[in-house]
């Protein structure tokens, strides 16, 4: 005779219950590494979305090549859920750096840059832009002129993240030549080039005055990723003079993210700008000058 009263397990209840454990519990998750990571991996198909984007970066971090092909479903079936894929392909970038054979990964990745889906095929592109992954290199230049806007974005943002120097020279020529949207996404990447961050910050000053105005916010909004210097700062100086409030607030943007004593020297263009005709330029202005005065004490 069968037991009525038996309770039915939980699988799915208990592998969550887990996971939820390991995210409050770092510690706990790194003590019982690998483990933990299984339990994270079998966790992900039965996770939401906001838990899904709490496991990723996890798993990317601490996975290897355990967890390059759970990644690399959820990058190609989760194209319904844009912030989940996105996480999943950087997560799964991040894996594929770190894994002693990726090649496999590789392969698979670049034939799915021709996916039917925007979505999978910007997050695979993405997935690709691991530092110094050479082989990917080919494949992401033929991909350039995706029809979709943000899948070149991706590529662009992969092949910078790559580091091939014969990419950076062509970026530069680019920046001449290339749609209007194109300029603006190698000018949002080119900081990552990091080993030739004095180029990137002279071609930066450059095409203040040669490209379309409608890129300078773009170009001080990638100011922020690249060493502060006396030419950022003279850049700032110059453009907080600009008509357009966009840039003067831009401008102030940045500044908001530096310690007071860096833009110590424009003090007196600060306080000339209390009196802005832009309610917002007005309000950051003060932000900065009391958090200056705040420090000084």
């Amino acid at each position: 005779m069968k037991n009525k009263n038996l309770v039915p397990l939980d699988r799915s209840g208990r592998l969550l219950n887990k996971a939820m454990v390991y995210l409050s519990d770092m510690e706990a998750f790194l003590d019982e590494t690998p483990g933990s990571i299984t339990i994270l991996i079998d966790a992900l198909p039965h996770a939401d979305a906001s838990l899904k984007l709490k496991i990723l970066p996890l798993l990317g971090a601490a996975g290897k090549d355990r967890v390059l092909w759970p990644l690399f479903h959820l990058v190609t079936t989760s194209a319904g859920d844009e912030a989940v894929c996105r996480l999943a392909a950087v997560q799964l970038g991040l894996a594929a750096s770190l894994s002693e054979d990726p090649e496999e990964l590789n392969t698979a990745l670049i034939e799915n840059l021709n996916h039917p889906e925007t979505t999978v095929r910007g997050a695979c592109a993405l997935a690709l832009g691991w530092e110094g992954n050479h082989r990917a290199v080919p494949a992401l230049m033929d991909h350039l002129q995706d029809p979709d806007i943000d899948v070149q974005a991706a590529v662009i943002a992969a092949l910078s993240s790559v580091g091939d120097p014969h990419v950076f020279d062509f970026f530069t020529k680019r920046l001449k030549s290339g749609s209007i949207e194109e300029r603006r996404s190698i000018l949002l990447n080119l900081w990552r080039f990091g080993e030739k961050f004095f180029r990137v910050e002279s071609i930066y000053l450059n095409c203040l005055d040669d490209l379309s105005p409608e890129l300078v916010p773009d170009i001080l909004s990638a100011l922020t990723m690249i060493p502060y210097s006396p030419t950022v700062l003279s850049i700032y100086r110059r453009m907080l003079t600009k008509k357009d409030p966009v840039i003067r607030r831009q401008v102030l943007e940045n500044l908001e993210a530096l310690d007071p004593t860096e833009y110590e020297p424009l003090q007196e263009i600060l306080h000339g700008l209390l009196d802005d005709n832009d309610p917002r330029v007005r309000q950051s202005v003060i932000r900065l000058l009391r958090e200056n005065q705040s420090t000084l004490r």
